[in-house]
Parts: structure tokens; sequence; C-alpha cells
């Protein structure tokens, strides 16, 4: 079983070092695409490159959730059934538990895999006990505090030869990607982490809705970090016990159910399931094999 992640940045600095040093440990290669990044990001990501850590190249249009099947159609070759994808692998994320050993106890006939997401806050007694830098590495132990509730959405897919991801921008992930385990995979998700980082989010969020370009960030609202700090009364400590983070309840649901798995392993088992795929994938370069893209020279700024 090989592991292959798809990972797209922007303006992650601060953080996507230690998240693609900690997901090396676990896959067998990381394809990364960068959205623009103008902080040093980039040239981060380029440094990191071994046969593990794969930097594809930049891409200086508007994001949108397809940017991720550009990824997987560029590179989909190099995969076999049973494979898994982890289809996004975000900057922000780092995985309580081994995917390795997680996905191994996935049964033969589930195909997808959703992570329970702990998500960390500051509160404005965080900032008035510590001073934070805007470095991660140096404010990682000052972050403490989890939302009460973890949200739930779809990680990793089972590769089939057969599976079909267009481009589009509602495509989160193949739209018939099979049955969805019951077990979640646990995530830290530290998607604010210092004031300074806060508010360039914030910015690069609203400057792209000021541009009609990032549909995907319409739900922003805020424009000062600020408003984004939580009180400790709507926040659990961080005691560092697994068995803390798997009790505490998930404010979504994603399940299928029952008819429906049976409905699609049946499908699946007689291989008729699965669209028959295009005779051509629209990648962002041209092309779809791994060798063309592997050893290609990234985007120029």
């Amino acid at each position: 079983m090989n592991i292959y992640a798809i990972m797209l940045v922007k303006n992650e600095a601060d953080i996507v070092e230690s998240v693609i040093k900690d997901a090396e440990r676990w896959a067998d290669k990381i394809f990364i695409l960068d959205n623009g990044s103008t902080d040093g990001t980039w040239e981060i990501v380029q440094s990191l490159k071994n046969d593990i850590i794969v930097p594809w190249k930049q891409y200086f249009g508007a994001y949108h959730n397809g940017l991720r099947a550009e990824v997987f159609n560029a590179f989909r070759s190099i995969s076999k059934d049973g494979d898994w994808w982890c289809f996004k692998l975000d900057a922000d994320e780092f995985y309580v538990e081994s995917p390795r050993n997680f996905l191994a106890d996935v049964p033969k006939n589930c195909h997808l895999v959703a992570k329970k997401s702990l998500d960390y806050f500051i509160s404005p007694e965080d900032i008035e006990e510590h001073e934070f830098t805007g470095n991660f590495k140096s404010d990682r132990d000052k972050i403490k505090y989890i939302h009460k509730t973890c949200w739930c959405e779809p990680r990793f897919f089972r590769y089939r030869k057969n599976l079909q991801w267009s481009c589009e921008p509602q495509n989160h992930y193949p739209p018939k990607i099979g049955v969805l385990a019951d077990k979640y995979i646990l995530v830290k998700h530290y998607q604010y982490r210092s004031p300074q980082q806060m508010q360039k989010r914030l910015d690069v969020r609203n400057a792209s809705q000021a541009k009609k370009a990032g549909l995907a960030f319409r739900h922003v609202k805020e424009t000062d970090w600020h408003e984004l700090l939580k009180s400790r009364d709507e926040l659990v400590f961080d005691d560092g016990n697994i068995e803390t983070y798997r009790a505490l309840p998930v404010r979504n649901t994603i399940k299928q159910g029952r008819l429906k798995k049976m409905l699609m392993r049946i499908l699946i088992a007689l291989r008729i399931y699965d669209m028959r795929m295009p005779t051509s994938t629209r990648t962002l370069g041209g092309g779809n094999s791994y060798y063309t893209h592997h050893h290609c020279l990234p985007l120029a700024a």
C-alpha cells in the first residue's frame, strides 16, 4: 500500500515546513501546488524537495477545489488499485494517528476516510499571557485550546484505476468515490496560529473576494484578527490525551446510509460503478504523466 498526498499552499511560510516534514513520515509522495504565494512559502517548499516531497509548480489563478483534481490527474499514473490518496493535505494540519497504520486497518470494502478535526483557537487570555512571534515552531506550545466540537470532512480515498475526478470547482474529490469508513482519523488543525498569521489570512481571503475570484472564501466576514479570538469558555484545554480527542462530539454528519453502502459495494465489485475515463485529462501545464511533471521546472513567479 502506497499513500500519495496532494497539498495546495498559499502564504503559509510560518508553518508549511513543519506540516510537510510531519507528513513525510507517512506519505510515499507529497505533490505540492503553490497558489501564488508571496511570503516565501514556495521557496521553502522547493528547498525541501527530495524523493518524497515533489514541488510541482506555482499557479497564479483563482483558488478552487478542482485544483486538487489537476494534481491527481497529473500523477495518478504511478498509483495502483488499493493505494490511498490524501487528496487534501492542508498546510495547517497534523495527524494525531499515523495514517499509514490507520489506513491499513480500514476494511477492504471501504473507499473513503474522513477526518475529525481538532480545531485550535487563540483566546484573549492567550494574548494577555503570551507574546506570539508569528513563527509556528515558537508559538505552538502557546496554542492549547480546542473547540468543544469537531468538524468532519473526507480526507483519504482508495485508488481505483477507473476512478474519475474532473477539474470542476465543485469537485472536492471524485464524485463516485465509494463507501465511507465508519471511523474518523484524528487531525490537529491550526488555522489560527498568531495575530500576525490571522490578520494575513484575513487580508488574503478578503482581497480574493474583492477581486470576485475567491468564491471559496465567500463565508469570510471578519476583517480584523481580534474577531477570530474565542473565549476559553467556548473551548476545551488540550491535555494531550487521545481519548479526550475521541470523546469530543462532532457538529456535522457525513455518514452514508446502510442501503447506499450496500449498493455501492455491489456496483464496485461488478466494476460497473465508475464512469469511463475521458480520453484526455486537462491539467495546469498540459500532459498527464508523472514523468512529464516530476522533472519539469515550476512556472515562474
